[in-house]
């Protein structure tokens, strides 16, 4: 029960991230303005949530796991909520800076306290379990949202994952007390002292923007692929999100069984395959495989790389956890305004291609890095 608890958290704080790739045409026609300016309200969240994990990982170190994730999805609440009633572009950027730092408190403290809480085996789909909540968000967060959206105007819906967050909040208060261990603490420089955790916190991000560099603007994406066919838009935003979660439990699987390091090779080379291709699926059925094989391979490595960091450090995976999630926001944030760039500057057709030279660029950089025992078959 800890553990659906703290995914179906996870899951209410991306719902309120991944929401806006959905309502981003809503919210470009409500509020008249470009599609870079809207893709920066994704690029602001990513930005707050990225400084202030670390920041708050450190401040919060001996703090009951709790205590962080109730204030933390309280911040989140209030951002939210924020977002849905100010009427200025400017209100929205600082209230989406507020539910960035609330989801910076929470994600990192939900996986800590996952880990925390099962056998050293089962890691990696702990790990899972809780980005299966982020994964979940996928599914639902962006196909509806883009739905509701059109019928409601964005703020509705903003206004409902509000109201999740504090059905989410009430639970979360039945939690026992989550202590972290001693050596939890440890200050995020020592960490970063390690030239291999360093590296790997480097590939996070870079598969991070891989990812988003297509994903801020998946629905203006696949609305030129398929013509402006709404209704079809619609149903590749579902299947991607389906995919994702097949894709995060097949990663947890893969790294304990199979060993992290093949995991995300081979998620990395089918991410640069999938993005590749893009512009050149046309035919339905063949848009239909590229964003399944796309949504699998973004989320397959996410729980092989966090798996991979924790164990290096196992004795640090709160600061871990915190350090790993700032990398993939920041990814997020720069993957969204070259998103941008590439769509103001181009035409979002070579989204897919950018984001494959960058998958291309990571899987050399992973590759560089030496076989650490233990990553490259099944885990204690």
């Amino acid at each position: 029960m800890r553990l659906l608890c703290l995914a179906a958290g996870t899951f209410v704080i991306s719902t309120g991230a991944y929401v806006m790739a959905g309502l981003l045409p809503v919210i470009q026609s409500e509020l008249d303005i470009s599609l870079e300016a809207v893709g920066r309200l994704s690029s602001v969240y990513a930005v707050a949530y990225a400084l202030w994990a670390p920041v708050c990982g450190v401040l919060t170190r001996r703090w009951d796991r709790r205590r962080v994730l109730l204030l933390g999805m309280a911040l989140f609440i209030g951002g939210t909520l924020g977002t849905a009633a100010v009427g200025s572009y400017g209100g929205m950027m600082a209230a989406r800076v507020v539910a960035g730092a609330g989801a910076g408190m929470f994600t990192p403290a939900a996986s800590a306290a996952a880990v925390a809480v099962v056998p050293r085996a089962w890691r990696a789909r702990a790990v899972a379990c809780i980005i299966g909540g982020l994964a979940a968000a996928t599914v639902l967060a962006v196909p509806i949202g883009s739905l509701v959206g059109e019928w409601t105007g964005f703020r509705p819906v903003l206004s409902g994952i509000a109201a999740l967050g504090v059905v989410i909040g009430v639970a979360l208060c039945s939690l026992p007390s989550i202590r972290p261990s001693s050596s939890t603490g440890t200050p995020a420089a020592t960490a970063l002292q390690a030239g291999t955790i360093a590296t790997l916190l480097a590939v996070s991000c870079l598969v991070s923007v891989a990812d988003f560099t297509v994903y801020t603007y998946v629905s203006p994406l696949l609305s030129w692929m398929r013509a402006g066919d709404g209704a079809a838009v619609g149903a590749l935003l579902f299947l991607y999100g389906c995919s994702g979660v097949a894709g995060n439990v097949a990663g947890g699987q893969l790294a304990d069984r199979w060993g992290t390091r093949r995991t995300v090779v081979l998620s990395l080379a089918l991410i640069a395959l999938s993005t590749l291709v893009m512009p050149w699926a046309r035919h339905f059925l063949v848009i239909c495989l590229v964003i399944a094989l796309w949504g699998v391979s973004g989320w397959m490595v996410v729980p092989a790389l966090q798996s991979e960091l924790m164990r290096l450090r196992p004795e640090a995976p709160g600061m871990l956890a915190a350090m790993n999630a700032s990398a993939i926001y920041a990814g997020m944030a720069l993957g969204s305004l070259l998103g941008g760039i590439v769509v103001s500057g181009a035409s979002v057709a070579w989204l897919g291609p950018f984001s494959a030279a960058v998958a291309c660029a990571t899987l050399i950089v992973y590759a560089a890095l030496p076989r650490l025992a233990g990553t490259d078959g099944p885990q204690d």
